[in-house]
């Protein structure tokens, strides 16, 4: 690789470059998350559902909606600055500011925010999954099992 700019800020750039793809990475997995938690939702859809448990697996299905759609933006977001720190690491372009390191900050935060609200949707589907299980099992299974 070729390029015109100070070997530590090359480094830098490097960094940052490896920084975006593991940022893609989590990003990945999240739509793979969301995929899953949509097959979990069917599942319990199955089964006999109260009018109250269905409003809420309506809210965590919008819900995983949204985090799908966030997740589509960032992972354009996340494209566009691959693309610029591929640029800056070939040198054919110079314009490095505190606004790349403004956006790390953004960046970050968003994909924190993105996950935790995954990972909420998921404890509430699976409280949700589990309290149907319960309600469903044959009279008399309702205590669990003394061994």
């Amino acid at each position: 690789m070729d390029t015109l700019i100070q070997p530590t800020l090359s480094e830098e750039l490097q960094e940052l470059y490896l920084e975006n793809k593991e940022w893609l990475s989590d990003i990945l997995f999240v739509e793979d998350e969301v995929r899953f938690l949509k097959k979990v939702t069917d599942q319990v859809l199955l089964g006999k559902i109260q009018q109250d448990d269905l409003r809420q697996i309506e809210m965590i299905n919008e819900s995983l909606n949204v985090i799908l759609e966030r997740r589509k933006q960032l992972r354009s977001l996340l494209d566009l600055r691959k693309h610029k720190l591929e640029q800056l690491l070939r040198g054919s372009s110079v314009a490095i500011g505190v606004e790349l390191i403004e956006e790390d900050a953004a960046i970050i935060v968003q994909i924190k925010s993105l996950m935790a609200a995954e990972r909420i949707r998921k404890q509430e589907l699976f409280k949700l999954a589990k309290q149907q299980k319960l309600k469903n099992r044959p009279i008399g299974t309702n205590k669990p099992l003394k061994v």
